[in-house]
């Protein structure tokens, strides 16, 4: 038996793959670098022809320099949808014109021109280049390759050298840039001979491979290395199909920047580059400066000494090729840790080579210069290129120009002191700035492992959906792995959530599970920091809104989902924005959206501000079905939304299903959403914990318990008292709160008010005892908020009178009103979104404050000192008693709805109020919630005293709680008395309540519906 013969040299340089693309390539960067070291041995000749000083002349290169990387970026753009090897060529024959214009200049400014059009030839080899390699050649083998794709630069710059000296000494400067520019036509022309690789087929290769070892060493029970040599990046294996390459549109520019943006060891890579920038395009330039001025070298010289300081680069990259394929088999972060090294050394060399007494001193630190930054160069090139999605590779090694950038500062500024005080003191500025950039690019060495799985989930997920495709069976949707955070805190952590075509899906949990910021993700409004979101064979993790919904997914708010100071004509008239510029379809949409929704019929030219809650729920609604999507994502459906209302949307949801369309509904009413899901999933701590059909999840109640509450309504307790004292000053009295006695805590009294000659209310009437808790019902738009914003002072009635505990309080303002004693809360928990959980609280005790002057605060006095204190304390035992502690020191903008209305809530139990007006206080909280709050609110109630007046549609929850419901229609009392009497009235039923069971008990038990829907076997999640 004969053993297999050992790979060939070839094999073993290039894994195997054709060895002609990479000697294009290797020529045409040698070929350009000659040209570019031309110009770094000859600067002092261009600086005396032309008589610039050292600046002008280093400033000339700089911007030729900065026009390169300008045009790096639109170039790789065009790269990314384009034949890269067309483009390549183009670039080089291009710059190779403008440096024969070089050699024709005769004025400053034509010389500036020319060197910036000379400069192209950088311009579309960095991103050109290094995305090609990637396409062709395995993964194996990528560091040796970028290894010996950089030595070309070596070897160019030798030549380059070399001769730029040579034939200057002899003939003239002008002469080697003509010289130079006929090889790198010839190249051009034969790499037209090179095939265009397709892109990301060699990271489907690596996938299948390491999938396959992963499978086979799973069945051994070995635990031998994959075969990647990528260390933890390596994604887990999966029973899922080989990835295949599949390729895809590419990304607009939009889409690519917030793709490349997301990668971490990217970002730290161009924090880093302002830093680099002097090191990596300007040396040769300074070096040539140095041995000039400082030695007194001529041109001829200068070439015999630059030229030989390549051997260290070439020694270097030989090492760096050997290093990093081994520090890639162990972790490919080493090759990142590796770069503090090397900035040390480099800053070292930097100080020998300012410092220099001669010559000899001054190129061994120049040469330790050149391989300190070379070394690490090529293991990096490799990690990035696994990093960056295939698709938008060429933007993404070439973006890094944008900031390369602000460090071109960097020479003219060593130029400048070199002026002043000698160019030694001028080399020294270089040696902090390559600390401190070496650093920062070491630092990202612990994010490209992520960076890499997250490209390997979404080659994955568009392998399996690709493979499902070719079944017909292709889910609509695929989230895999998802995760997001919002300011460094983790919301999500691998999310897996799949919807068919015609499937409702529901995500369920308690209020911070996640199931928002879910739909923001696969809406693109919140970027995912890892994971993949591919919707019908499409990769969508990172694409900008506009463009998701362009593919067809259409996303409903939660409670803000219209332009309120547009009519509702117009907000219809924006939501056709994909049909802009075809004045018919647009007529067609919107008449279609209000033949939808009667109710909006007649208020076409009204202001949307104006509408009810439920109103403005509706009309979003019909903004989003006017774009006829193929996914909608509802973010709670029955916000603010009266049963009768809620029974009709959930018709037109099924409707929808029927029609072809795919619904993911976000819906805190676990009652609601399971009558109408086909399947659900359900979140808890930013991870799915089940995944099931409806009627499962509905046999699951324990599933959905309460995070929250339970420590604000211990169980067993009954009204628990809220243990909230008066901050600092006393609580007001009877001065301050009514007078008390057998008068009412509020009297509403024949109020009437109209908006743009409609009645909101028609002489209503109202009283509330003390003590009393009282519902106020009604479908929506029937003037329960305009009642409250009469009773608050927000709105003046045209007739009637309101009176708290006594007093006449219709002409008194908001504040006045509140400090009497009146508290209340907004449907749309209108709290600062920018001040944390714990400042929030703090204002809210503002009513008990007596030391708020501005002398106090601005000297820090005791007495303001001893305020702040009682009023953090005060805060953190609300914090505590609601169970926000995990939100204390979030700002309000972070939490979901439900969160937010329990901030709100807590802010009213602040103010400590006799009467409370709480409009809609379950609206956004999780079912389990819901359950609890009644008990909260009943010891609210009496920890205070207090008088409540609920706003509420969710009727279990609200008959529960009253002592007594007033029905509202059309502005006008319809009923009032006891919760059963109001509520069994046929009228309060077709206005208010509709048919439907589930609809009227939003709220109440969950396993009612267990077996209700036919599912497959639910699957228990391992939480994160």
């Amino acid at each position: 038996m004969t053993s297999a013969p050992a790979p060939g040299w070839r094999a073993r340089l290039t894994g195997g793959a054709p060895l002609f693309p990479l000697v294009v390539l290797v020529v045409l960067q040698g070929a350009d670098q000659a040209l570019q070291s031309a110009i770094g041995v000859l600067v002092p000749e261009l600086r005396d022809a032309f008589g610039l000083s050292d600046a002008g002349i280093l400033a000339i290169v700089a911007a030729s320099l900065a026009a390169a990387l300008l045009c790096t970026v639109p170039v790789a753009y065009f790269a990314d949808r384009t034949r890269r090897v067309t483009l390549a060529l183009a670039g080089a024959a291009i710059g190779s014109a403008f440096a024969i214009g070089v050699s024709l200049a005769w004025t400053t400014i034509f010389l500036a021109v020319m060197l910036c059009g000379m400069a192209m030839g950088q311009a579309v080899i960095f991103p050109t280049h290094n995305s090609l390699i990637a396409d062709f050649f395995p993964v194996r083998a990528r560091t040796r390759v970028y290894s010996l794709h950089r030595a070309g630069l070596s070897v160019g710059a030798v030549v380059g050298v070399l001769l730029a000296a040579g034939l200057a000494d002899a003939f003239s400067w002008r002469a080697p840039f003509v010289v130079f520019a006929i090889p790198v036509l010839v190249v051009a022309a034969i790499g037209l001979k090179v095939p265009e690789p397709a892109r990301g087929h060699y990271e489907a290769q690596a996938l299948a491979e390491e999938e396959a070892e992963e499978a086979a060493r799973a069945g051994s029970g070995a635990g031998a290395a994959g075969s990647l040599a990528a260390g933890p990046a390596a994604p887990p294996a999966v029973s899922t199909p080989a990835p295949a390459p599949v390729e895809e549109e590419p990304p607009s520019l939009g889409e690519a920047w917030r793709m490349v943006w997301k990668i971490g060891v990217l970002r730290r890579t161009f924090a880093a580059l302002p830093f680099l920038a002097a090191a990596l395009v300007g040396f040769s330039s300074l070096a040539s400066l140095q041995y000039q001025q400082t030695f007194h070298l001529g041109v001829l010289q200068r070439g015999l000494i630059i030229a030989p300081v390549q051997v260290f680069d070439l020694g270097g990259l030989v090492l760096g090729a050997a290093i990093g394929t081994r520090l890639a088999a162990h972790s490919r972060r080493l090759a990142f840790h590796l770069l503090a090294v090397s900035s040390f050394a480099a800053a070292g060399f930097a100080v020998l080579f300012a410092l220099a007494p001669n010559v000899p001193v001054a190129f061994v630190a120049n040469g330790g210069i050149d391989a300190a930054l070379v070394i690490v160069g090529p293991g990096v090139l490799a990690s990035l290129s696994l990093a960056i999605p295939a698709r938008a590779r060429s933007l993404g090694f070439s973006l890094g120009a944008l900031f390369v950038l602000p460090g071109l500062v960097v020479i003219p500024i060593v130029g400048a002191v070199g002026d002043a005080v000698g160019l030694r003191y001028g080399m020294l500025v270089l040696v902090p700035v390559f600390v401190v950039g070496g650093l920062i690019l070491a630092s990202g060495g612990h994010l490209v492992e992520g960076d890499i799985r997250n490209v390997w989930t979404s080659m994955r997920a568009r392998s399996e959906m690709a493979a499902l495709r070719r079944e017909g069976a292709l889910p609509l949707l695929a989230v895999r792995d998802l995760s997001v955070g919002y300011d460094g805190v983790r919301v999500l952590a691998g999310v897996d959530v799949e919807i068919a075509e015609r499937e409702i899906v529901a995500l369920l949990g308690t209020n911070g599970a996640g199931k928002s910021t879910l739909l923001r993700a696969i809406g693109g409004v919140a970027e995912a920091d890892g994971g993949a979101v591919v919707f019908d064979g499409r990769d969508i993790t990172h694409a900008p809104p506009d463009e998701i919904a362009r593919c067809g997914i259409a996303q409903l708010p939660g409670g803000e989902g219209v332009f309120p100071e547009l009519t509702v004509e117009e907000n219809l008239r924006a939501a056709a924005w994909q049909v802009r510029g075809h004045r018919g379809a647009i007529e067609e949409h919107v008449q279609a959206a209000i033949d939808a929704a009667p109710l909006l019929a007649g208020r076409r030219r009204e202001r949307a501000g104006n509408l009810s809650g439920g109103q403005q729920q509706q009309l979003a609604l019909a903004m989003v079905l006017l774009t006829r999507p193929r996914l909608l994502l509802i973010d709670e459906l029955s916000l603010g939304l009266a049963p009768v209302v809620v029974e009709t949307l959930l018709e037109s949801v099924r409707a929808l299903r029927d029609e072809g369309t795919a619904v993911l509904l976000v819906e805190q009413s676990v009652n609601v959403a399971l009558s109408v899901a086909d399947r659900a999933y359900v979140l808890d701590g930013g991870a799915v914990r089940f995944a099931g059909s409806s009627a499962e999840v509905a046999a699951r109640p324990d599933l959905l318990w309460s995070i929250y509450l339970r420590r604000a309504v211990p169980s067993g307790s009954g009204a628990a008292p809220v243990a909230v004292r008066p901050a600092v000053a006393d609580a007001p009295g009877e001065d301050a709160g009514g007078p008390g006695g057998a008068a009412p805590a509020l009297s509403v009294r024949s109020v009437s008010v109209s908006f743009g000659g409609i009645a909101a209310l028609e002489q209503v009437d109202l009283e509330v005892e003390p003590g009393e808790i009282v519902g106020v019902i009604g479908p929506n738009g029937a003037g329960k908020t305009t009642l409250f914003d009469v009773v608050s002072g927000f709105v003046r009635p045209s007739s009637g009178r309101v009176l708290l505990g006594g007093v006449d309080v219709t002409a008194k303002s908001a504040p006045t009103r509140a400090r009497l004693g009146l508290g209340r809360s907004f449907q749309d928990s209108r709290l600062f979104s920018t001040m944390t959980v714990a400042e929030t609280l703090s204002v809210a005790f503002e009513r008990f404050v007596d030391v708020a002057d501005p002398l106090n605060a601005v000297l820090r006095l005791p007495a303001q000192q001893r305020t702040e204190a009682a009023v953090a304390d005060r805060a953190a035992e609300l914090i505590d008693r609601f169970g926000l502690g995990r939100f204390a020191d979030r700002p309000l903008a972070a939490l979901s709805t439900g969160s937010r209305r329990l901030v709100d809530l807590a802010a009213v139990v602040a103010q400590q109020p006799t009467v409370v007006l709480l409009d809609e206080p379950t609206s956004g909280i999780a079912q389990r919630e819901v359950e609890a709050m009644k008990e909260l609110l009943v010891a609210v109630a009496a920890e205070l005293a207090a008088t409540l007046v609920v706003v509420e549609h969710d009727i279990a929850f609200v008959a529960d709680l009253a002592d007594r419901l007033v029905a509202l229609d059309q502005g006008e009392v319809l009923a009032s008395g006891l919760p059963d009497e109001v509520l069994g009235r046929p009228d309060v039923e077709a206005a208010f309540l509709g048919t439907s069971a589930v609809v009227r008990a939003r709220s109440g038990a969950i396993g009612a519906l267990a077996g209700a829907v036919p599912g497959e076997e639910g699957r228990e999640h391992s939480g994160q």
